[in-house]
């Protein structure tokens, strides 16, 4: 059995134009060799250095063929591990470029691997060049490969695109402002926004992950960390990145189970307040009897304890009770001085300190682009630096403060209030209160206020995005 083997390690055009022109060699050395060939086998756009796994090579070894026909042996391995896998078959490999491969004896399995151990050696050292340069780029706040939504490529360097960077600031506004990531996806889907990438649907997961990007805030990352500014205009502040931040990888940060939106004002906010408990409330359905029915009576829609099933409230005059409360509270003179909580002072220097160690990681790429360092100072010094870095980026995180719009405060909170969806009004009643629902007690009848425990929490209010 004679076969051939192809293999090119990126198709940048997607049409393989490259094995093709290897098999196209490879059966014309076939004919000069008087060799019939049985079948080719093509592994395309995959890399023989990089240690992913080549299906049809694998394929190939395993039906043993008697011969195999090359272009270059680089295209058929480039790891010595692979090159003993081959030798294993004791057969002749014959390439285009590069003759022989006499696998059979020891003069020849020598010359095969001291090719196998010069081309890993030379993968090797492209792929440290690579990552080298890659990190010199990162270190000067630009980018390799494409660059992401919200920003294009052009002669002058890259700029922000505006349809698609007034899209993100929009997002990030109302992410802020109390709106949740599901009524934002459906309200870009009704107005056909195009989304990011090859998706025709907005949906939670890719939006969160578009508004978490550092670099839309003129942060660079890489491998995983902040090494300093972009080389661009930023979308939106550091400041509003940070608290995009703390809100949506808070832990604590409730989501609807299943990925259904909640329906109900307090399900899942309200807990238990029977000693010991501390369960979720959820809305428990009312039933409605059938016509025929004479004996059984329908309940009320209620909150109830999902953990143990002994607290129990009707969510009409429970639901009123708290938009009263929270209201009322908006509309006091001091609302805004009340929920206006974030440590100012531990923002400054956290954005000082990391403004300083953003200025000597540019001094480190420089040192290490003019020759004043080599590459192992740098990676220790970066290292080092980015260490500090990450801490300093989680105290600046737990001094943003959460949000509350900016419209809900005030002689006009009634109003806004009435204008709010549910998830905004969620949101709100989340960021400004606890709430635990205590046991109604033997022959309690009706709403009793004295029953519902609220606690305040420290709130934020308004947003500087532009």
């Amino acid at each position: 059995m004679i076969v051939i083997y192809c293999r090119i390690s990126l198709d940048r055009t997607g049409e393989a134009l490259g094995v093709e022109r290897q098999e196209k060699e490879c059966r014309e050395l076939a004919a000069r060799l008087g060799l019939e060939v049985d079948e080719v086998f093509v592994d395309n756009d995959l890399s023989a250095t990089s240690g992913v796994r080549r299906p049809e090579f694998d394929r190939m070894l395993a039906e043993k063929p008697d011969a195999i026909i090359a272009w270059h042996q680089d295209r058929l391995l480039r790891l010595t591990v692979d090159l003993e896998r081959v030798i294993a078959l004791n057969i002749p490999v014959y390439t285009v470029t590069a003759g022989t491969l006499d696998l059979s004896t020891p003069a020849g399995r020598a010359v095969a691997r001291t090719v196998a151990a010069w081309s890993q050696y030379e993968g090797e050292q492209k792929a440290l060049r690579q990552k080298t340069a890659n990190d010199q780029r990162a270190a000067a706040g630009i980018p390799h490969g494409q660059v992401g939504y919200g920003y294009r490529r052009t002669e002058v360097g890259i700029v922000v695109e505006p349809s698609e960077g007034a899209v993100i600031r929009e997002a990030s506004r109302r992410l802020l402002d109390g709106d949740s990531l599901r009524s934002i996806c459906g309200d870009f889907q009704r107005r056909g926004i195009p989304t990011p990438g090859r998706g025709d649907r907005w949906n939670t997961t890719t939006l969160k992950q578009l508004v978490l990007r550092p670099s839309i805030a003129g942060l660079r990352q890489h491998r995983g960390q902040i090494v300093g500014r972009t080389a661009y205009e930023p979308i939106i502040d550091e400041d509003a990145h940070h608290r995009l931040v703390a809100l949506l990888t808070d832990p604590t940060r409730r989501t609807s189970k299943g990925g259904r939106a909640p329906r109900h004002l307090l399900s899942g906010l309200a807990r238990c307040g029977r000693d010991g408990c501390d369960g979720v409330m959820h809305r428990n359905a009312g039933w409605t009897p059938k016509p025929e029915s004479t004996s059984q009576k329908p309940v009320a829609p209620a909150y109830v304890c999902t953990t143990c099933h002994r607290v129990r409230r009707l969510q009409a005059p429970l639901d009123a009770f708290i938009e009263e409360l929270t209201i009322g509270r908006l509309e006091q003179a001091d609302a805004a001085d009340l929920f206006l909580r974030g440590d100012a002072d531990a923002a400054r220097e956290a954005r000082e300190a990391i403004a300083a160690i953003d200025a000597r990681l540019a001094t480190a790429a420089d040192a290490f682009a003019e020759g004043q360092i080599d590459g192992s100072q740098l990676t220790r010094i970066t290292a080092r630096l980015r260490a500090g870095r990450d801490q300093l980026e989680v105290a600046l995180s737990a001094a943003m403060p959460p949000a509350i719009p900016l419209d809900a405060v005030g002689t006009r909170a009634r109003e806004a209030w009435a204008s709010f969806d549910l998830d905004r009004k969620r949101a709100i009643i989340d960021a400004l209160m606890t709430i635990r629902v205590l046991p109604g007690g033997v022959g309690k009848r009706g709403f009793d206020p004295s029953l519902i425990v609220t606690e305040w929490r420290g709130a934020y209010v308004g947003n500087n995005i532009g």
